[in-house]
């Protein structure tokens, strides 16, 4: 009997001291509450519109740190351009001009692995067509064989020499050979040697033509060059644009010429102005190359004709590009109308009697170099 009583004595005071827990819980809850609500009160917290006001004031101070990245995006180590020739003393002999004996008109090319016989043909189109001018072939890394083959036919009987393209001076991105680094560093040194050049790839060759026109265009602008149907914000990835802090609407009706035959001459303006950023985004990988850039799968079929196509061309893109700021973004000052190079991949669409709606241009015959023909089967 006692202990039933007390059990249940222990039973009554265990509920009354869950109550007071309880109690005691719910008052601490309710303190934190008021407190809680009073500093809200005092200190209210920054509403959303404020978060979004304070975001965009810190979004316009963007603008200029942007622009001071842009202005340094064609930065390059001094010691490529010091190679080239192109350094400090380019800007500050800009008024020097050569007299007319110092300028040596030369025909340069270069031969890429694989591509031997297409070299063959344009070699043998020199001597026939161009018969008096020096040809220096760069060799872009043939084999030992192949290599041994092309001084064979490059020899100074003919006035005919060899240079072996030194990748080691250059960043690695050159030797990428689809992207055409090599091109304009290759024009760029034989400037320094002759101060003028005729620039062909081994799948052009020369035929009969007249020559005078041509030259003394050269004289006169700096290069002569021969245009494409394609207007240059369609062959150029719009990243490459903010390298030389231009905008891709300017080129809608700026017509490109290509970069597989040329003539330059080095005059002064001309290594400053134009051969100098040209190299500069060629040693520059995130200028001659954009992350997303290609050569293949173009649209032609877009509307209007002067967007992105999809397909960029590289260093045919940063010449035109640079053209079009020098040029006051008007061609007919440097374009030529002369008939006086062939190509070998025209002549091989032809033979295959290939027609296709998409070949609007000669851009697409770089693709057929590669054995990318969009389009075709």
């Amino acid at each position: 009997m006692l202990r039933r009583i007390v059990q249940s004595l222990m039973k009554k005071s265990s509920v009354v001291d869950r109550m007071k827990t309880k109690n005691f819980y719910i008052v601490i809850g309710f303190i934190v509450v008021t407190s809680g609500s009073l500093w809200l009160i005092s200190f209210p917290s920054p509403t959303f519109q404020n978060i979004v006001t304070k975001t965009h004031k810190g979004i316009k101070n963007l603008p200029s740190n942007i622009q001071i990245r842009v202005k340094h995006q064609l930065t390059i180590d001094p010691i490529y351009l010091a190679h080239l020739g192109l350094n400090s003393q380019t800007q500050s002999n800009e008024g020097v001009e050569p007299s007319k004996s110092e300028y040596t008109l030369v025909v340069g090319s270069s031969v890429e692995p694989e591509k031997f016989q297409d070299a063959v043909e344009f070699m043998e189109s020199v001597r026939k067509n161009m018969a008096g001018y020096r040809l220096v072939m760069y060799d872009l890394g043939l084999s030992q064989q192949e290599g041994a083959l092309l001084k064979k036919y490059c020899n100074s009987s003919w006035n005919c020499v060899v240079q072996v393209f030194d990748f080691q001076k250059y960043p690695s991105h050159v030797a990428e050979l689809s992207i055409k680094s090599y091109r304009p560093i290759c024009i760029q040194e034989m400037l320094n040697t002759y101060n003028a050049v005729i620039w062909a790839d081994e799948a052009e060759y020369f035929l009969p033509g007249n020559w005078t026109p041509i030259v003394v265009q050269a004289k006169e602008t700096g290069l002569a060059a021969w245009t494409i149907e394609d207007p240059t914000s369609a062959i150029t990835h719009p990243k490459m644009f903010d390298y030389f802090e231009t905008k891709q609407s300017s080129y809608y009706f700026h017509r490109a010429v290509e970069t597989s035959h040329i003539v330059i001459y080095g005059k002064p303006d001309v290594k400053n102005k134009i051969m100098l950023p040209w190299v500069k985004c060629a040693l520059l990988e995130g200028c001659i190359n954009p992350t997303g850039a290609q050569n293949a799968g173009c649209n032609f079929f877009r509307k209007p004709l002067f967007l992105y196509s999809g397909c960029h061309y590289y260093d045919m893109s940063a010449l035109n590009v640079i053209l079009g700021q020098v040029f006051e973004y008007d061609e007919r000052g440097y374009a030529s109308k002369e008939t006086v190079f062939g190509n070998l991949i025209d002549d091989r669409l032809a033979a295959k009697n290939v027609s296709d709606p998409l070949h609007r241009s000669r851009l697409k015959l770089r693709e057929y170099l590669n054995g990318k023909v969009v389009g075709t089967s």
